[in-house]
């Protein structure tokens, strides 16, 4: 196997193997939703993938991880809580990584597809949050600028 091989080979070992860490502390997280630590696992895990993803010119598996990897950083750093929502688009995000490796793994390589629904339900999380903790726009208006 070429040595560009081994490195997919070696991605897809570990990145299973941490996809299964990952899923114990998803569940742990169910009865600790604020569980710092368990984000930032979570989060590190998601990271290491988008990274590798990225390196080896996977870009479907770098665009879902990437987006994944904003909202994980958000709920860690607390700027945001863990709700249904983000739960159920955590979850989505993780299947999809799953199914793009096991692609990966099939395939060798991965191949066109569309992931546009999960990639937009995880940004919707991000989003909606930002919106509900942004002051109205007619209070913004109506504030008093701030002498120069």
């Amino acid at each position: 196997m070429s040595e560009l091989g081994d490195i997919v080979q070696e991605f897809l070992v570990e990145s299973h193997e941490n996809l299964d860490q990952l899923d114990r502390d998803l569940v742990a997280l169910e009865a600790q939703p604020g569980s710092r630590d368990l984000l930032s696992s979570i989060f590190r895990t998601i990271h290491t993938i988008k990274g590798t993803s990225g390196f080896l010119a996977f870009n479907r598996l770098e665009k879902v991880t990437h987006v994944g990897e904003s909202l994980l950083s958000r709920l860690r750093d607390g700027a945001q809580d863990m709700t249904p929502a983000t739960t159920d688009a955590l979850l989505r995000m993780v299947d999809t990584v799953r199914g793009l490796l096991s692609e990966i793994e099939e395939n060798g390589q991965e191949l066109a597809g569309d992931d546009s629904e999960v990639v937009a339900a995880v940004n919707a999380c991000i989003t909606d949050d930002a919106a509900k903790s942004a002051p109205p726009a007619a209070a913004r208006a109506a504030a008093p600028a701030a002498p120069a």
